[in-house]
């Protein structure tokens, strides 16, 4: 690495006395270095002038690869040097991350104080090693190139309401649904579901269509209709009473969520922390 350095310092300087300024070594150090690292290669780095050396072509391929190479070197360590031993950062899907794991985040803070915690909401697949990510949460099949992933929470869809609602609308069956407003997002269809379950509905009034699942819970705890719930994202209101389900009748989700991290790094002591709790608070039931 010295070697290589003294290379680079020289084919910058054009001149032994400048790049041993520069090294804090004796010019006639770095003419040492140089002529080891020609010797290496077998070839020759540099003509030498009277008060200059020029890069050859083997030399200026080589100072190519080398000032990328300590670019790189430099970076990394500056990153190594600024990194904070107990941050913890995770990405999520906004509905997830405000529907489920923020309500039950803060036990995991209120246990580990010291650890600085990060979450990035967005539906977004972040670049993990790219953005120095520990973990993301993740929607789907669990398989993802270069990544490990551990199941946290299977998924079914049913109808829910608020109370309110359900009562002014003397909802008791999924037959009753053709009174109501049923609203959709983006996830599923209540064409797809109707089938899935082998009921074939009434004609029914379809209420607004939103992006994101959080914000139909939202809707529907507000009483503005019958929300397709995911049972993920429904579970805490359903065990406080701000929904409640309507039927019996269920179907799977397409995926699941999972817990998701690199596969080329291990795990920071904070990432062990939250890896072993987040899997216990997941493998707690719900009311669904």
């Amino acid at each position: 690495m010295h070697t290589l350095r003294s290379f680079e310092a020289l084919a910058r300087a054009r001149n032994f006395a400048r790049a041993a300024e520069e090294l804090h070594l004796t010019a006639s150090a770095v003419s040492h270095q140089i002529k080891a690292l020609e010797s290496f290669y077998a070839t020759r780095l540099f003509q030498r002038n009277r008060n200059e050396v020029t890069l050859t072509s083997a030399g200026t391929k080589l100072l190519e690869v080398v000032k990328s190479a300590l670019e790189q070197l430099a970076q990394v360590g500056e990153s190594l040097r600024t990194r904070d031993g107990n941050r913890l950062s995770i990405t999520a899907p906004p509905s997830l991350a405000s529907r489920w794991l923020m309500p039950r985040l803060g036990a995991f803070m209120a246990r580990h104080p010291h650890i600085e915690l990060k979450l990035h909401a967005t539906p977004a697949l972040v670049d993990l090693d790219e953005q120095e990510c520990d973990f993301a949460l993740r929607y789907g099949k669990g398989r993802w190139a270069g990544l490990r992933s551990e199941k946290l929470l299977d998924e079914v869809l049913f109808p829910v309401a608020a109370r309110t609602y359900a009562t002014k609308k003397n909802i008791r069956r999924l037959a009753d649904l053709k009174t109501c407003l049923l609203l959709r997002d983006d996830f599923q269809t209540w064409e797809d579901w109707f089938a899935r379950v082998g009921q074939t509905p009434a004609p029914m009034s379809y209420g607004p269509s939103f992006s994101d699942s959080a914000l139909l819970m939202q809707a529907a705890e507000a009483g503005q209709g019958i929300a397709l719930a995911r049972s993920a994202l429904a579970a805490d209101a359903i065990a406080s009473g701000s929904l409640i389900r309507i039927g019996k009748l269920a179907a799977p989700a397409p995926g699941a969520y999972y817990l998701v991290s690199s596969s080329r790094r291990p795990d920071s002591p904070p990432a062990v922390l939250f890896r072993q709790w987040l899997l216990d608070a997941a493998s707690r039931p719900s009311i669904v």
